[in-house]
């Protein structure tokens, strides 16, 4: 009997030690990608600034941006809350979000910046597809906006097969070297976690010299399936979810 007790509060012990493992993998790559990421463009935004000739409307613009970064900082902190109590903010409006974020990447940067929908691309996604699709993409842009120096990027929404839906990245900047032995960043890790969560695989392809592209592939089923299937789908994600299996 005290043998069984033992081993019931033991197991208990190490299920509770994996969920906060997990809520911690969580929050560091949430925290990642809406605040740190911003932060670090702000603050490159400035090194540059700060070797640049210029007046005094040009300080003003600069504040501008500067304020604009605040601002999107604090919404993010307050998106985050928000969704660690349960409430959801992408929703069905994915299209219409990454079109928004595509229009102030390009606005912010001056990098052409081309969405490309493909038809039989769905309509409607899972909610946890639309968050974690759009975060996607924001790393994506954001690795673009620091490292490539590239002139123009493409989002590529299409269909892979008639049973994968993929999400293309693509920049013209200087490329970066891949291969295993690569140390990955946080956002690229967090990239493949996201992937890995709604049951498809993210590779960066890149060489130097000719641009990087980023490309997730993804079940159509477990990203948009039909309402008879959601809640089977969503779970059997969740219950199959181990970022320890992320692939290199």
């Amino acid at each position: 009997m005290g043998s069984s007790l033992r081993a019931n509060a033991g197991a208990r012990a190490g299920s509770q030690a994996a969920i906060e493992s997990d809520v911690r993998r969580l929050l560091a790559r949430e925290l990642h990608d809406r605040v740190a990421q911003t932060l670090t463009g702000m603050l490159v935004d400035l090194e540059n600034f700060k070797t640049e000739e210029v007046g005094w409307n040009d300080v003003l613009r600069q504040m501008n941006g500067i304020q604009d970064s605040t601002r999107q900082v604090l919404n993010s902190l307050r998106q985050l809350l928000y969704e660690l109590r349960g409430e959801e903010k992408i929703g069905d409006q994915f299209v219409d979000a990454v079109g928004s974020l595509a229009s102030r990447f390009e606005e912010k940067t001056s990098i052409a910046t081309h969405l490309s929908i493909q038809p039989g691309w769905p309509e409607s996604l899972t909610s946890p597809a639309s968050i974690n699709l759009y975060r996607i993409i924001e790393e994506a842009l954001a690795n673009v906006r620091m490292h490539s120096g590239a002139q123009s990027v493409r989002i590529v929404l299409e269909p892979a097969s008639e049973r994968e839906l993929s999400l293309v990245v693509t920049d013209d900047g200087r490329g970066v070297e891949v291969h295993d032995a690569r140390p990955s960043g946080m956002g690229t890790v967090g990239m493949k976690e996201r992937a890995l969560f709604l049951g498809g695989q993210l590779r960066i392809e890149s060489q130097e010299g000719d641009g990087t592209t980023v490309r997730a592939t993804f079940p159509r089923a477990l990203v948009a399936p039909l309402p008879s299937q959601m809640n089977t789908s969503t779970s059997q994600v969740l219950d199959g979810f181990n970022p320890k299996e992320i692939p290199a």
